[in-house]
């Protein structure tokens, strides 16, 4: 089918199906494509504009012709129906009262037609004038003291999870996904990007410019993505560039060098990249994330850059969202083990195929530990740590941890070696993607197509019967089958680590020359150190030995002056563990530095827990929160149980 025939019966079918529990729209009527036509002032940290909605209605003759949007803190101010590009008639609308256990979800816009303003196709085009909060949760400002230039303001937005409802009105599910085009008009002479095509820009004479987008492939809202600042661009393949600011884009282009053979090792493993440019946008350190996978522009953090690109799996990451995430959509946030799951697994595969498997059984490791760490932190029992999750009256940002993307990893490689392994799997993975394309994916249809695709490739009915669906999706707790990987690369790591703790070995620089020279590695050697630290107590005693070998390893290695975040991150973990109250400093700068909230929350509590360690945590919030992205302030003020 052509494309255009392929999205409107998919968009007929998602018109029957059921409701997302984040998210008050409704399957009476759904948004086919926006189109966003905003300004952004700076001084009011407001954007102000209006969005217009393409809307399909499921049955206007018998069933209500109401349109339910999503919202939250915006100020509407006018409601019209569209004819012809112009708002001709004034529509009735009104928003209601959120959910009272979960105000994250913002408030419910309920728009009103009457059946005569429908068309014959059921469609309707309504426009909503209105404009954001400065508190807008999706949005983060940057004065020009917190960026890498010092001279500009600089914006960006992160939409997941569901965010984009604090941007502009919209279906904020992704079990809606619709095409987008927007105009917006910005200060001169910063530079507008969006998670779509740039179409052109123009100069206006009041000393802005007017930059517009058009993303033809149908997205969820969360992945509505805008950034501005004064940003440059470096090509760094055919159909790859990096944007940043101009003192951090060279560094940038360096480090995403790779972006080409991860994208083409992607297509042999997923199929045809559907989205044309896959450019790359360095962001100022306040990102929270490792990176966001928005569609032709993923958004990275400058902790990536370690000048060695030993931290680019990253990008390997967000380039497997082209795919899983982007392409093929979990249908709710319940299901997001179907975006990430899948996500990690193919990001893993293309590591393998350029960097060889060694390569894959550290990171496949070193998620297992990510994995553990996370069911440990809920507990055993919780339910969020079940592949699928029940969110209802819940914000979807408590629920993030490694769960979705390591066990449903887990998952995925336990499948693979049932079926008869990568050769088998990897045209499963195709076969995915051409099926659920533009679609959206949840997990007992996909255990449907699971099943029926293998049976049809002739894989004994037997082991297909053997799968234990309902423990794998909704059971909590880990992985009750661990799939094989090669461990020697982790043992290697794994017993220097207790040669020194056990057999009191003295550190020495030359320990590392057996190693593989993957950084990876090194952190395992640093997480295998972690574990035995935990297993020893937390007896005085026990700290001061601690802190005796920490100071030996430091001066072997010197990880105190590491540029590598990811090495950074855990030599301060030991450290702070240890009560090692030189590392404090450190790690406070390390707060003040980047937002990224895997950095942040574990090095927050950690800090907390420790008796002179706690005033500083408080402390260091206090000083550095207000550069930090709203969801991180969120979620690391919960962690020290303080009210923004």
């Amino acid at each position: 089918l052509p494309f255009q025939d392929s999205f409107r019966i998919f968009v007929t079918a998602l018109l029957r199906k059921m409701a997302d529990p984040s998210s008050f729209a409704t399957a009476a009527a759904r948004v086919q494509h926006i189109h966003w036509n905003v300004k952004l002032d700076f001084d009011t940290k407001i954007i102000q504009g209006y969005v217009e909605h393409h809307v399909i209605f499921s049955d206007p003759e018998n069933g209500p012709c109401e349109v339910v949007f999503d919202t939250k803190g915006l100020k509407i101010s006018s409601v019209h129906l569209v004819e012809d590009g112009t708002p001709v008639t004034t529509l009735t609308y009104k928003v209601l009262a959120g959910n009272k256990k979960c105000d994250q979800l913002g408030e419910p816009l309920v728009v009103t037609f009457l059946k005569e303003q429908i068309k014959e196709d059921h469609v309707a085009i309504v426009r909503i004038e209105y404009e954001t909060s400065p508190s807008s949760s999706a949005i983060q400002w940057l004065p020009p003291a917190q960026t890498a230039g010092k001279v500009h303001p600089y914006l960006f937005t992160q939409c997941q999870a569901i965010h984009a409802r604090s941007m502009l009105p919209c279906q904020d599910t992704p079990s809606n996904k619709c095409t987008y085009s927007a105009v917006v008009i910005v200060p001169s002479p910063l530079v507008a990007l969006m998670s779509a095509l740039s179409t052109g820009s123009q100069d206006l004479e009041d000393g802005t410019i007017q930059y517009t987008f058009d993303q033809k492939v149908p997205v969820p809202s969360y992945l509505i993505a805008l950034a501005v600042g004064a940003l440059e661009k470096r090509d760094i393949g055919p159909r790859s560039a990096v944007w940043s600011e101009k003192e951090m884009v060279e560094a940038g282009a360096y480090e995403f060098a790779e972006t080409e053979d991860f994208l083409q090792a992607g297509e042999e493993i997923a199929g045809p990249y559907v989205w044309g440019r896959y450019d790359i946008l360095l962001l100022p350190p306040s990102f929270p994330y490792g990176g966001m996978e928005n569609p032709m522009l993923t958004f990275v953090t400058p902790t990536l850059l370690a000048g060695d690109r030993s931290l680019v799996n990253v990008v390997a990451h967000e380039i497997a969202h082209s795919w899983f995430g982007n392409l093929a959509t979990s249908k709710t946030w319940g299901h997001f083990w179907m975006n990430e799951g899948f996500t990690v697994f193919l990001e893993r595969k293309i590591l393998k195929k350029l960097r060889g498997s060694g390569c894959y059984n550290l990171a496949a490791m070193m998620g297992l530990k990510a994995l553990e760490d996370s069911v440990n932190l809920f507990g055993m029992q919780h339910p969020f740590t079940c592949l699928c999750q029940d969110l209802s009256d819940c914000d979807p940002d408590d629920a993030f941890s490694s769960v979705p993307y390591e066990k449903g990893f887990n998952f995925l490689c336990y499948l693979q070696e049932l079926v008869g392994g990568e050769e088998l799997m990897n045209p499963f993975l195709k076969a995915h993607c051409e099926k659920y394309k533009y679609s959206v994916v949840e997990s007992d249809g996909w255990k449907a197509f699971f099943l029926e695709y293998f049976q049809t490739k002739g894989v004994d009915k037997t082991k297909l019967d053997s799968i234990e669906w309902e423990t794998w999706l909704n059971t909590p707790g880990m992985p009750h089958i661990a799939p094989t990987f090669d461990k020697t690369l982790i043992n290697q790591a794994h017993n220097l680590a207790k040669d020194y703790v056990e057999a009191n070995k003295k550190p020495a620089k030359e320990d590392f020359e057996s190693f593989s020279g993957l950084t990876e590695q090194i952190i395992v050697f640093l997480e295998s150190l972690q574990a035995l630290q935990e297993f020893e107590g937390k007896s005085e005693e026990a700290k001061a030995k601690w802190r005796l070998l920490l100071d030996d390893i430091n001066k072997a290695f010197g990880f105190n002056d590491s540029r590598n975040s990811e090495i950074r991150f855990r030599w301060c973990t030991l450290c702070i563990r240890a009560e090692e109250e030189s590392i404090y400093k450190q790690t406070s700068a390390f707060l003040g530095e980047q937002g990224r909230m895997k950095f942040l929350r574990p090095l927050y509590r950690d800090l907390f827990k420790t008796e002179k360690g706690t005033p500083i945590a408080l402390e260091t919030f206090e000083k550095y929160k207000t550069g930090y992205h709203g969801i991180a302030q969120k979620m690391v003020a919960k962690d020290l149980g303080v009210h923004l």
